[in-house]
């Protein structure tokens, strides 16, 4: 398993796919980075919870796309491309177990990944520094929790990409299935189930009750999918106060209930949501178990 980890760390930084993930996460954290020196103005400053809410609502739309479809498609590619190649059996006539080959191979991509992560968490503080927020110890906790999250996204598409990998032989034809895969769940099974919560939501529901229940919803249908668990996860970084308010209007006064939102971090998020967290743990092992016991009886000809 090490050998195969070794090899794949090298590779990955070699063939510069570490690079290209973390291009990915620049290009996602510069615009969010400008968006709230904008915001700030000339001289002006943000507080760290409203930087935070702005940043998170920005990147875990954009970058569990992005994100997403790099690692899925990587994982697609990994053992069908070294069959066609011709190099696993090279590889596996070392002595070296299929076992001990696709963990330390997916050891090593995933390990690539969390490197990407952690030189995005150094550039994020230095932007959100950049733009006169103080770098306080739930700034920077909340920016390396919203990372380490993004972090088990990649590393659950990566698990499931290597399913079809060891289904499908052919390279070419895992990354077109990888790529309607990921719009399936990434986009279709989500408005279905959004459909059917919006039909069974009572019409006088509160925001904070709406998000409650999508968050039901989210978990039961759509468990196996990292997207909408951290969807789930990243909703509850913020509360909902109801606030009754009263308005004049030409018919007399109306009152009306506002719901206003309140910072409470991400790792509030996290251990409101732990059952989401341990979603993305338990479906990340259990597409890396059916892909290893495929690898290992599948035929390498």
């Amino acid at each position: 398993m090490w050998w195969g980890f070794k090899l794949e760390l090298k590779k990955g930084i070699r063939t510069k796919k570490l690079w290209a993930v973390l291009l990915i996460m620049l290009l996602l954290y510069i615009p969010v980075i400008y968006l709230l020196k904008q915001g700030t103005g000339s001289g002006g400053e943000m507080s760290g919870e409203a930087a935070m809410a702005i940043m998170i609502q920005f990147i875990t739309g954009m970058s569990m796309f992005f994100l997403g479809i790099v690692a899925i498609v990587m994982g697609a590619t990994s053992v069908n491309k070294e069959i066609e190649e011709g190099t696993i059996r090279v590889v596996l006539s070392k002595k070296i177990s299929r076992l001990s080959y696709i963990l330390g191979k997916f050891s090593g991509q995933s390990v690539v990944f969390f490197g990407a992560v952690l030189l995005a968490v150094a550039v994020a503080l230095a932007g959100l520094a950049y733009v006169g927020v103080d770098l306080t110890g739930n700034v920077v906790s909340d920016v390396l929790l919203l990372n380490l999250v993004l972090f088990m996204v990649m590393v659950e598409f990566l698990a499931l990409g290597y399913i079809l990998s060891t289904f499908l032989k052919s390279s070419g034809s895992a990354l077109g299935v990888a790529l309607v895969l990921f719009f399936i769940i990434y986009l279709v099974i989500p408005i279905f189930v959004q459909y059917e919560m919006y039909t069974h939501a009572p019409g006088d529901i509160s925001e904070g009750g709406l998000r409650d229940l999508k968050a039901d919803y989210y978990t039961k249908y759509i468990f196996y999918s990292p997207t909408a668990q951290v969807e789930v996860i990243t909703s509850y970084v913020s509360d909902y106060r109801e606030v009754k308010k009263t308005v004049d209007t030409p018919k007399g006064k109306v009152t009306y209930t506002k719901s206003i939102p309140t910072y409470n971090g991400v790792g509030h998020a996290i251990r409101t949501r732990w059952v989401n967290v341990l979603l993305l743990f338990l479906m990340s092992a259990a597409y890396l178990a059916l892909a290893v016991v495929r690898f290992v009886r599948m035929d390498l000809r």
